[in-house]
Formats: structure tokens, sequence, C-alpha cells
């Protein structure tokens, strides 16, 4: 029988934009679901003001 090796999968880079209230929520939601998440801290977004961006590593299981 063949042996069948698990495919590695590459992180992925994701990019949040948003008020900060809504990108909080948005980076809970991906860090709980994918604990292996890495977000960084909030930037002041250079486009919109009041708005913040978030950038995560996401590393699938």
């Amino acid at each position: 029988m063949p042996e069948h090796r698990k495919a590695r999968l590459e992180p992925a880079k994701v990019r949040v934009i948003g008020p900060p209230e809504i990108v909080a929520q948005v980076v809970d939601t991906i860090t709980a679901a994918l604990p292996a998440a890495a977000p960084s801290k909030p930037y002041p977004s250079r486009k919109t003001p009041g708005h913040v961006r978030v950038y995560l590593e996401v590393t699938p299981e």
C-alpha cells in the first residue's frame, strides 16, 4: 500500500484593518480557531484615521 504523507502547508500572512474594537474581535476569533496564529501589535492605519491594522502569520496545523 502506498504511504500517504500529509502535505506541509506554508504559513499565510493576514492583514486585518478596521476600527480597533472590531480588529480586536477578529484577531481573538482567529487566534482562538488557530492557536498557532501570531498577531502583531496594532498599528495606526495610514489611510483611514481612527482605524488600526494588525498582521497575523497563520500556520495551519
